[in-house]
């Protein structure tokens, strides 16, 4: 029997041996960019999500104040370091419809760590979990009027001329919270 040759099983088990080192080395290459992915998709979302945030504040805080009827509303109605009421005439009747986004509220919850929006009796989560969260006040000249217990009294909420959002969303997979100042004027006030 000369040119017959069969594979010894040395041989089988080298092979074996080799293609599992190639199929473990895929397989980690494979998870190594699952978490890859997931990482770049968590510090998307907490991007996303600040940048969302910030925006809708910077909407309701632009039209507070709104008076078609001259009625005389206060539009920073409260002013705390966690929590703001916001006041607008949307429909431009006279009256503040406690229900509606006419009396809108934002909350800088701490259990758990979030950014509310509050309207009547809803309260919208708009930003979870966060891991900082805080409202100033600024007057004309930009100097901050710090509040106190029970926040600003109605003689400084009228000094009152711009609102700053400190927000930073913190999910999971990220390192780094998504972090935004938003610096507001706040509407109806020179």
């Amino acid at each position: 029997m000369t040119g017959c040759r069969g594979t010894a099983l040395v041989e089988l088990l080298v092979g074996m041996a080799v293609g599992l080192l190639v199929l473990g080395a895929c397989v980690a290459g494979v998870s190594s960019a699952a978490r890859l992915v997931a990482a770049v998709g968590a510090r998307a979302e907490a991007e996303d999500t600040a940048q969302l945030a910030v925006e809708a504040f910077r909407f309701d805080v632009r039209r507070a104040g709104y008076d078609p009827t001259a009625i005389g509303i206060d539009g920073l109605a409260t002013a705390q370091s966690d929590q703001l009421t916001l006041h607008a005439d949307l429909d431009a009747d006279g009256v503040l419809d406690g229900t509606s986004e006419e009396v809108t509220r934002w909350v800088c919850a701490a259990n758990p760590p979030r950014l509310s929006r509050v309207i009547g009796a809803q309260s919208l989560p708009i930003a979870a979990p966060v891991a900082r969260c805080g409202l100033r006040y600024l007057d004309g000249a930009g100097t901050e009027l710090v509040p106190g217990a029970t926040g600003l009294d109605a003689g400084e909420r009228s000094r009152v001329r711009r609102v700053r959002l400190d927000l930073a969303v913190a999910l999971a997979g990220i390192v780094d919270a998504a972090a935004r100042t938003m610096d507001v004027a706040l509407g109806g006030r020179p």
